[in-house]
């Protein structure tokens, strides 16, 4: 019996070894199998962005444009030489011409010696030009449409604005009121500082207005000073300047940067600081950078991709650098030039929504009466724009302005250091102005726009492609 009982045992701890043995074979080979599948999931899987969800990280550039025909696009810009929007069209052109290999020429007619600005409404959808910047205000009287969505005041935050601005939405309208208005193709937004009040009287209220006349650029602008209780005046820039120092005028509306540049705090020492955009922020959306649409359906897919690259990239860094200066701008009104700030949106937010909501009313009178566009065209704008005022929405945008202002706060920090070292002011302002990227060799000057952050603009390629 007990042998019969040590046999037993040694066969089954033989069967056990057995089974063993083949259940790690089974095991082993299932692995191995599946190693290939999983391996080639991991390459297939995209990589995580890096950052918020909403920091555009897609690549730029690299497209194979050998054997394919050479083409030129003739570009106009009217900005003074040495300014924010001189410097970062000679930038837009050089990084097309780059980035094609020479393919793409960009026949770039600076200073408005060909055309001024005014002129692109016209000439552009005429193929005269393939390439330029056009303030849609000039579009509006052709194509209605467009008022709902560029008046002033109607941004809750700068959130909003990024928010709205980057939706398809945005992008579904701009393509289908520049196709209603003509042969014009938007690639991407072109910034300009946050216009702002200024004066030569102290105004602290929207009741202040009362009896003043501001000088405006347009019709819409009209509406807003009217609707303050003020008298608006179109003039030409140069009439502007005598009329602003002789106090015919009590204000103009400027950015920061422009009242700096121009000197006008010589005729007005008040900044209201009562801006068009919420405070903070830089206006984007109402530039936007055109091609003749039909020089573009003719372009290869590959140029348009590289057009697309450079105007995306030629947009952040113009709202990147023009939001630092603006800030180094109002420092140096305050400080150097004795400007007063009043403060309305920052020390009376209550008049400061005033102002806004009489404002945006006027807007809405002057879209509805004057330039007869639907109500229910008005009321589907307002849709998205509210829609996009959400608080969950605007949210996933703060990490870019955060960027933004602490980028500001560095250079203007460093720039006082320097100062206060000794070094000359006007080197040290125009070292963090972006009249540095003229003589910047071309590498270096990608490598800084590229590091610039992005958000994702949910525009649909093949929409922008189309």
């Amino acid at each position: 019996m007990k042998g019969w009982k040590s046999r037993f045992t040694v066969i089954m701890a033989l069967f056990l070894i057995v089974a063993f043995g083949v259940s790690a074979t089974w095991a082993a080979e299932a692995a191995k199998a599946k190693a290939p599948a999983a391996k080639a999931a991991a390459q297939k899987a995209p990589a995580a962005p890096a950052g918020p969800a909403t920091r555009d990280n897609r690549p730029m550039f690299g497209y194979k444009v050998d054997g394919l025909p050479k083409v030129k696009l003739i570009m106009i810009s009217d900005s003074p030489f040495g300014t924010v929007g001189d410097v970062l069209a000679v930038c837009f052109e050089k990084m097309v011409e780059i980035e094609s290999k020479g393919q793409i020429e960009i026949d770039h007619h600076r200073f408005g010696s060909l055309y001024t600005g005014n002129d692109l409404p016209k000439i552009l959808p005429m193929g005269t030009v393939d390439i330029g910047s056009i303030n849609k205000g000039f579009l509006m009287t052709k194509t209605p449409a467009y008022a709902p969505w560029v008046i002033a005041y109607i941004w809750k935050s700068p959130e909003h604005m990024m928010a709205l601005t980057g939706s398809p939405e945005w992008y579904k309208m701009e393509e289908e009121l520049s196709i209603d208005y003509g042969n014009i193709k938007p690639l991407s937004h072109v910034a300009y500082g946050n216009w702002d009040y200024w004066a030569n009287r102290e105004i602290k209220t929207i009741k202040d207005f009362g009896g003043t006349r501001f000088w405006s650029y347009g019709e819409l602008s009209n509406a807003y000073v009217s609707s303050w209780g003020g008298t608006p005046l179109i003039q030409a820039r140069a009439e502007m300047y005598m009329s602003y120092y002789r106090k015919a005028i009590a204000g103009i509306s400027s950015s920061s940067t422009v009242y700096l540049d121009y000197k006008y705090y010589d005729a007005g020492k008040y900044w209201l600081h009562m801006p068009t955009y919420p405070p903070g922020s830089t206006g984007f959306h109402y530039v936007q950078l055109y091609i003749n649409r039909k020089k573009w359906e003719s372009l290869p897919e590959a140029y348009k991709k590289i057009l697309i690259d450079a105007s995306d990239l030629y947009s952040w860094a113009s709202i990147w650098e023009i939001m630092c200066l603006e800030k180094a701008s109002e420092f140096q009104l305050v400080t150097k030039h004795g400007m007063i700030d009043v403060g309305i949106s920052t020390k009376t937010p209550e008049e400061y929504k005033k102002i806004c909501d009489a404002a945006v009313a006027a807007g809405e009178k002057y879209a509805l009466e004057k330039r007869k566009v639907p109500q229910a065209v008005f009321d589907g704008a307002k849709a998205v724009l509210a829609k996009y005022a959400d608080p969950k929405l605007t949210s996933a945008y703060t990490w870019w302005y955060e960027l933004a202002w602490a980028e500001a706060d560095k250079r203007l920090a460093e720039a006082k250091k320097r100062i206060g070292a000794g070094e000359k002011e006007d080197v040290v302002w125009e070292a963090f102005h972006p009249k540095r990227f003229y003589e910047m060799p071309y590498d270096k000057m990608k490598a800084e726009w590229m590091k610039i952050p992005r958000c994702v603009r949910n525009w649909p390629m093949d929409q922008r492609l189309k």
